[in-house]
C-alpha cells in the first residue's frame, strides 16, 4: 500500500526529477498522467500516432475536394494504362513530369500565356494567390513529393491552360489557337481532361478566374457548365451552381445523371394499364442516397429475349442515366431507356466514373455503375446493338455491332452491380416471366385443341 501511494505521489514528477505543472495538486492526479505511468510498447506508441495523426487529418480536411487516385481494386484492371492514365497532358500532380507528356508542357505555356493576356492578368499577383492558398490545395490529393513554389506553379499553369482550353472549345470548334494544338491531340487533351487522377478543384479555377476581365463578358460557371454538356451531349443547364467541392470528372458525372424523376400518383394510361417504376411519368427515380437495393438476383434477359416475349424498346425523354422506366400493358411491355452516344472515349470516361464513385470522397451512391451493369444485362450480342441503334437509343460511332458489345462487356468484367436499378429489373422479369408463362399456357392450349380435332 505504502509503495502504491509513493508511486502516485510520482507521477506528477517529470523524468530526472523535474516537478510537472500538476505535481502540485492535491488529490487524484490527471488520468493522462495515471496512463502515463504505464509502459508502452514502441509498437503500440506507433500505433497511438498514426491513429491521432489520422484524426488530425480529417478535422483539418480542406474546404476544397479531395482528387484520390483509382482504387487499389481497379489497379490490376487489364490496359490500367489506357484507360485510367492520360496519354498527352497531365494535369495536377499525379502524372506530372511523366517523359512522354513533356511535349505539351510548352503548349500549357502558350495557353496560360493567352489565358493571362485576355483575361488582363497579372501572374506573379495569381502565383502569390495560389501560394497562399498551398497547405489547402496538399490536403486535395495523396502524397506529393513537390516542394510548395513548383506545386503553386504547376497548379497556376495546368488551371491557366484549363481555362482558356476550355475557353478555345467554345461551341466544339478552337478559337485563336488552332495552330497550337493539332485536331487529333485536342480529342486526346478533351479525353485526359476527364481521367480520375487528372483533376483540379474547382477552387483553384476561382483563383485564377475571379479577377479576369474578358471582353465577351464570359463567366467561369457557365463557360464551363457548357464545355461538359457538350462532352456529356446534353444540351446546357444551368440549374445548379458549381460547387468549389467538384471538379470536371464529378461535374460530368452529375450531368449525365440529371436530376431524379418526381415521385408522382400512379396514373392509368388511356391505352391500358400502366405499370412503371416511379409514378404515371413512368421514369425511374435513382433511390439516392439509400445504399444498395438488397435480395434482387434476377436472370435478367437481353434485348432480344425481350423483345420476342413482346417487351419493346423506347427512347426515353430525356438523354439523363436516371430515365430509365418500364411500362407494362397488355399485349406489350415498353423498356424507356435515354439515348447513349458511344466511340472510343466511351470505356475510359464510365470506367473513370466507377473509380470516383468507388472512393470514400464521392457521393455515396452507385448510379453510374449500376447503369453499367444494367446495359450489360441488356447487350449479350451485336444483335442487341442492332435493335438498340434502329430504336435510335444508341448512337454507334466505335465501329461494328460487335465492338460495341464488347465494349459493355469488357466493362462489365471490372464492375460490381449495387442494384441500384433492381426495382425496374423485377419489374421487366415480372413482366417478362408472365409473358412467357402466357405463352406457354397458349401453346399448349393450341396443341391440345389439335389433338382433340385430331
Amino acid at each position: 500500500m505504502e509503495e502504491h501511494q509513493e508511486r502516485r505521489r510520482n507521477v506528477g514528477e517529470k523524468e530526472g526529477g523535474q516537478p510537472s505543472r500538476n505535481s502540485g495538486q492535491t488529490g487524484l492526479e490527471p488520468e493522462e498522467h495515471m496512463i502515463d505511468s504505464v509502459e508502452i510498447s514502441p509498437r503500440v506508441k506507433n500505433w497511438i500516432k498514426s491513429l491521432k495523426n489520422a484524426e488530425e487529418s480529417t478535422q483539418s480536411q480542406s474546404s476544397w475536394p479531395r482528387i484520390p487516385k483509382v482504387p487499389q481494386l481497379l489497379r490490376g484492371t487489364h490496359d490500367f494504362e489506357r484507360l485510367y492514365e492520360p496519354r498527352v497532358i497531365s494535369i495536377g500532380p499525379y502524372h506530372h513530369g511523366k517523359p512522354h507528356l513533356q511535349p505539351v508542357e510548352t503548349i500549357k505555356l502558350q495557353y496560360a500565356q493567352k489565358f493571362l493576356a485576355d483575361s488582363d492578368q497579372d501572374i506573379e499577383a495569381l502565383y502569390t494567390k495560389i501560394g497562399s492558398n498551398i497547405e489547402a490545395l496538399r490536403k486535395c490529393y495523396d502524397k506529393i513529393p513537390t516542394d510548395d513554389e513548383k506545386l503553386a506553379w504547376m497548379m497556376l499553369l495546368d488551371g491557366c491552360f484549363l481555362l482558356q482550353f476550355i475557353r478555345s472549345r467554345k461551341d466544339g470548334s478552337t478559337v485563336d489557337l488552332s495552330n497550337v494544338l493539332r485536331i487529333h491531340q485536342i480529342n486526346f487533351v478533351e479525353r485526359d481532361l476527364f481521367l480520375l487522377e487528372n483533376q483540379l478543384p474547382f477552387g483553384v479555377l476561382q483563383l485564377i478566374f475571379e479577377g479576369a476581365k474578358f471582353n465577351d463578358g464570359s463567366t467561369m460557371e457557365q463557360m464551363i457548365k457548357n464545355f461538359v454538356t457538350r462532352i456529356a451531349s446534353l444540351q446546357p443547364s444551368s440549374e445548379k451552381p458549381l460547387d468549389e467541392r467538384s471538379h470536371l470528372l464529378d461535374l460530368l458525372r452529375s450531368a449525365i445523371l440529371g436530376k431524379s424523376a418526381p415521385k408522382q400518383e400512379r396514373q392509368p394510361d388511356k391505352k391500358g394499364k400502366s405499370s412503371s417504376s416511379s409514378g404515371g411519368d413512368g421514369r425511374f427515380c435513382c433511390p439516392w442516397k439509400k445504399g444498395k437495393q438488397r435480395g434482387i438476383r434476377q436472370p435478367f434477359r437481353n434485348i432480344k429475349e425481350l423483345k420476342a416475349s413482346g417487351i419493346h424498346l423506347r427512347q426515353s425523354r430525356t438523354s439523363f442515366l436516371t430515365d430509365i422506366s418500364f411500362n407494362s400493358y397488355f399485349f406489350r411491355g415498353y423498356l424507356n431507356l435515354p439515348p447513349i452516344i458511344v466511340d472510343d472515349s466511351t470505356k475510359s470516361r464510365f470506367l473513370n466514373i466507377v473509380a470516383y464513385e468507388m472512393c470514400p470522397d464521392a457521393p455515396d451512391d452507385y448510379t453510374v455503375t449500376s447503369y453499367l451493369c444494367f446495359l450489360h444485362g441488356l447487350i449479350h450480342h451485336a444483335d442487341d446493338v442492332k435493335e438498340l441503334r434502329s430504336r435510335h437509343i444508341l448512337i454507334n460511332h466505335l465501329g461494328s455491332d460487335e465492338d460495341v458489345a464488347r465494349l459493355f462487356n469488357e466493362i462489365a468484367n471490372d464492375v460490381v452491380d449495387t442494384g441500384v436499378y433492381g426495382d425496374v429489373k423485377a419489374r421487366i422479369q415480372k413482366d417478362y416471366d408472365k409473358r412467357v408463362n402466357t405463352c406457354i399456357a397458349a401453346i399448349n392450349g393450341l396443341a391440345l385443341l389439335l389433338r382433340l380435332y385430331n
